[in-house]
């Protein structure tokens, strides 16, 4: 009797906790992030709401209507994105608006649903706890729920973990029996000065354009910006191209050296871009560095698949959001109510690490500096002096014809981008000032894009106008002795490390003919050529 006691008692933490979980662990489920970007604000959200049961618990000493308004809470507070997402669909469905983003990405319309919202489930529990007997049925029907969501959850978290581990062995196997990508099918162990090795700085700048293409389409010369890298002994490869149109697509090749497309045609192009990323947590530009007694440091990014490289030193703020973290927060009104926290939250983590490069300190070993740095892509964050930008809609990273439907427009595109790049510029200036005067023998540096800005191009469909813009990239290169020789004017990402390693470490890869790949989101191995239609 005691032990039934005791579990009714607690009941009350249990199916409140889980139907708080659902949102959360619905997004773990839809979304490719793995499961340690995750499973802390499972914790956290568990944590809250027992504090919250407990709270309420004090001034309300019966454990079944403390349940029933924690509930509400819970539901008023975690679902309101789901709710909202039924509203943008059932309005498109009777002609009220034409896209769902109208609603969801809007600012003034969700606060006015949420206050309506709140109101209405404040109404719906002060009539359940006025009454004994529909409050034990509530207690009674939450509790039955919570247990029938618990397995469906832990079912699908273990689907997911299986399914990800499989096809994780799936691209593993296929990357050790193909030639193209075997990471001793061209690099040898020859012998090398490893006293004076360098150090090397990897740092894409996400969406960084060529010249020819931010003066055509954005209105902005860096010609200046040019001359100020030239001045300080920098490379920089003026006719540069992406090898691929996504950033999922270009960093695979550019740190495995090689070109993956038949890889995926054949092989995994059915199964979801998810599988790649292998080849990025575990590149071979990072193993052969890493054999050769270099430590690699990375920073968070934002975008989860380029947080999780081996690593011997992340360097992260002490607090920020990952990606799955922002996505979540999303599906609550705080973004609504408070529109800059996702904002400065990215603009935080991107100064972060654009400070903490320039600080790096390693004495004992040679550094292979990885950072992917979401600017000049959108959110545009910054204007042309650095200062803080709030764009008037909800926190998102997308660009191209989804920046378009979600309220922004081409024109707006290319200005806030000509301003955020234009700060960045001094940005990197600086910091290249800094790591050699820091530095105390000359590093490698590789500044580049991973692809080019989109304002006008389309993340659904493949057209051939506007490739220019997408492919365009800045790509520049600091050697300490300063022979570029082997460097070319359009020399593109998959050869970047085939020539570092071939002059510094004494391999002898032949360098790949630069080609370019297009592929849209949707089906993202599903790649078509277009190196001629670029020249």
């Amino acid at each position: 009797m005691k032990l039934k006691n005791k579990i009714e008692n607690n009941m009350v933490y249990f199916y409140t906790i889980i139907l708080s979980l659902v949102p959360a662990v619905t997004l773990y489920w839809t979304s490719g992030v793995p499961i340690q970007h995750a499973y802390l604000s499972w914790i956290t959200i568990a944590f809250m709401i027992g504090i919250l049961v407990i709270s309420i618990n004090s001034f309300t000493k019966s454990k079944q209507k403390v349940g029933v308004i924690v509930a509400a809470i819970s539901i008023a507070f975690f679902y309101f994105g789901n709710f909202l997402q039924l509203i943008s669909s059932i309005s498109v469905a009777l002609g009220i608006i034409q896209e769902k983003l109208v609603l969801e990405n809007s600012i003034v319309l969700p606060v006015v649903f949420f206050i309506s919202w709140s109101i209405l489930w404040i109404v719906i529990t002060r009539i359940i706890i006025r009454s004994d007997s529909l409050t034990q049925k509530c207690d009674y029907y939450l509790s039955v729920v919570s247990i029938i969501l618990l397995v469906f959850m832990v079912s699908g978290i273990g689907l997911k973990i299986n399914v990800t581990s499989k096809n994780k062995k799936l691209i593993e196997s296929i990357v050790l029996n193909n030639s193209e990508l075997d990471p001793y099918a061209d690099i040898g162990h020859t012998s090398y000065d490893n006293e004076n090795t360098p150090d090397i700085y990897y740092l894409i700048f996400d969406g960084f354009g060529g010249s020819n293409t931010l003066l055509k389409y954005y209105d902005t010369d860096i010609l200046y910006f040019i001359q100020q890298l030239e001045k300080r002994g920098v490379y920089v490869a003026t006719e540069s191209k992406s090898n691929y149109s996504m950033t999922i697509s270009s960093l695979p090749s550019s740190l495995n050296m090689n070109y993956w497309d038949e890889l995926a045609r054949n092989e995994i192009k059915d199964i979801g871009w998810i599988p790649v990323i292998p080849l990025l947590h575990d590149n071979l530009v990072s193993n052969y560095l890493h054999n050769r007694e270099y430590d690699l440091v990375t920073f968070p990014s934002g975008f989860w698949p380029t947080e999780d490289f081996r690593t011997d030193m992340k360097i992260s703020p002490l607090i920020y959001l990952n990606e799955y973290q922002e996505n979540l927060l999303m599906y609550t009104p705080v973004p609504r109510i408070f529109p800059s926290i996702l904002y400065d939250n990215h603009r935080n983590r991107i100064n972060f690490t654009l400070n903490s490069l320039k600080n790096i300190k390693n004495e004992e070993r040679p550094i292979f500096v990885f950072a992917h740095i979401i600017t000049p892509h959108p959110p545009f964050i910054f204007d042309g002096e650095g200062n803080p930008v709030h764009p008037q809609r909800p926190f998102n990273h997308f660009d191209a014809d989804t920046y378009r439907k979600l309220g922004g427009t081409t024109a707006e595109y290319q200005e806030m981008y000509s301003d955020q790049l234009n700060y960045i510029f001094s940005v990197i200036l600086e910091m290249i000032d800094e790591i050699l005067l820091e530095s105390e023998s000359p590093p490698i540096l590789i500044i580049q894009g991973d692809h080019g800005p989109r304002s006008m191009v389309s993340d659904s469909l493949y057209e051939e106008k506007n490739l220019d813009e997408r492919f365009s990239i800045m790509n520049a290169y600091y050697f300490p002795d300063k022979d570029y020789s082997s460097l070319y004017p359009s020399i593109t990402p998959v050869n970047t490390f085939r020539v570092i390693l071939n002059k510094y470490f004494d391999e002898n890869l032949p360098l790949l003919p630069d080609k370019n790949y297009f592929s849209i989101i949707y089906h993202p191995y599903e790649f078509i050529e277009v190196t001629e239609i670029l020249k």
